[in-house]
């Protein structure tokens, strides 16, 4: 093989090891499914804009039963990948390519050239899938062909190599297979251990709140609240993931603070005001220094903060107080109107609306919240009376007459 070619080759494996690096980085963020990875990594292997590489490949995994394998076949076109075939059902035994590499006693990678087994290239043909030549659309020169172990085991099968399939194509290939299965095994573990981490917080968020009523669907509206408000500003999706996820931290310092003071009816005393206003640093302490709850954090300690400098426990003003805790402060106030406390009824959404527009007693709007966060707010609001209603059960108070209710349904 010409030194050019090694060149080439040697690209091509620094490209997917590059790939892994970038990949199992963003691993915290980003859980790859299998479909994903696979785009991902054939971009860097098929040939285009001076690359070497195959003009087409086929990954093919075997179904439950394991008597076929279903793939598909994948060109590159102006730098995208695109599908060139339906999905293809190919009996290993039937194709040589696959066979070589899958049945019992194959090997785990084979570069085979047509000159080399056949007298013709169209007897070379006969050796594949009909569908798969259809959409090679050129006649099959060459192939190299690997194991994969994924969801299930299956093949990649890369065609038509420019010139003739080596030894070296046939080592990028199985370093693409290998690098697939290895990422695939991470990102899986990764997931369920990122539902545990969303179990474990949902947990605490659900302790913290247990003293006061509407806990669970309060939680639950927060986060959606925030992710809603996020992603309409126009946040990155791992930003709109992480507030989603960790607004409902926010009162997690409430746990500290007496059940006496969180249920009481009627105004605090000074003194209970004091310690109820602590809650925000009692929550940044309890979550701690972990990376992972960074936003929780932010949240937790800001979400109490007024745009004009007159919040708590820092007196933050502007944008010195996180973007997460401004979002959530919008978030938490809006959920608060709406929802019954031991203090005050809850209010419709248009009562609530009045106030975030027109404030009151206790809120003034152009002095409490970031006037691009309450901006977005009012674009949206109808998002957030949809998710207030539907985390509210209702019941019927009375009995029903002429097949209506005679009398309107009450929030739990």
């Amino acid at each position: 093989m010409s030194l050019e070619l090694c060149h080439m080759a040697l690209r091509q494996t620094l490209d997917l090891v590059a790939l892994t690096d970038q990949t199992l980085r963003g691993f915290s963020r980003r859980k790859f499914t299998s479909d994903e990875l696979h785009r991902e990594v054939l971009g860097k292997l098929l040939g285009g804009n001076g690359r070497r590489g195959p003009a087409g490949i086929l990954i093919a995994t075997e179904g439950p039963d394991c008597s076929c394998c279903s793939g598909r076949v994948f060109h590159l076109r102006q730098e995208q990948l695109v599908e060139r075939s339906e999905v293809i059902s190919i009996d290993p035994g039937s194709s040589y390519a696959m066979s070589l590499v899958q049945l019992e006693g194959g090997s785990e990678v084979v570069a085979v050239n047509w000159m080399d087994i056949c007298g013709s290239i169209e007897e070379f043909q006969n050796f594949f899938h009909p569908q798969v030549v259809e959409a090679m659309e050129d006649p099959i020169l060459n192939f190299v062909a690997c194991r994969i172990r994924v969801d299930s085991p299956g093949v990649i099968v890369a065609f038509n190599y420019p010139g003739r399939a080596t030894e070296y194509d046939a080592d990028v290939l199985r370093s693409a297979a290998v690098m697939i299965s290895s990422l695939l095994t991470v990102s899986s573990g990764m997931r369920e251990t990122e539902r545990a981490f969303n179990y474990t917080i949902e947990a605490l968020a659900r302790a913290c709140e247990a003293a006061e009523p509407d806990t669970g669907n309060h939680i639950v509206r927060v986060n959606r609240y925030a992710g809603a408000l996020a992603a309409n500003m126009g946040f990155n999706l791992a930003f709109v993931q992480d507030i989603a996820i960790s607004a409902q931290m926010h009162d997690v310092g409430k746990i500290r603070i007496p059940v006496e003071i969180l249920l009481k009816q009627g105004p605090l005393t000074p003194k209970e005001m004091q310690l109820m206003r602590q809650h925000p640093a009692y929550g940044a302490e309890i979550l701690g220094a972990s990376a992972r709850l960074n936003v929780a954090r932010e949240i937790a300690l800001s979400h109490h903060e007024n745009w004009d400098g007159t919040g708590y426990p820092k007196r933050l003003r502007g944008h010195r107080i996180p973007i997460s805790g401004r979002i959530v402060k919008v978030a938490d106030v809006y959920d608060a109107l709406r929802s019954r406390r031991s203090y005050k009824p809850p209010m419709s959404h248009d009562e609530a609306m009045r106030v975030l527009r027109e404030g009151d007693s206790r809120i003034d709007p152009a002095a409490h919240f970031d006037p691009a966060v309450l901006a977005a707010f009012f674009k949206i609001d109808h998002m957030f009376d949809m998710i207030y209603d539907s985390s509210i059960p209702k019941i019927t108070l009375k009995g029903k007459r002429n097949g209506k209710a005679n009398n309107k349904t009450s929030p739990l």
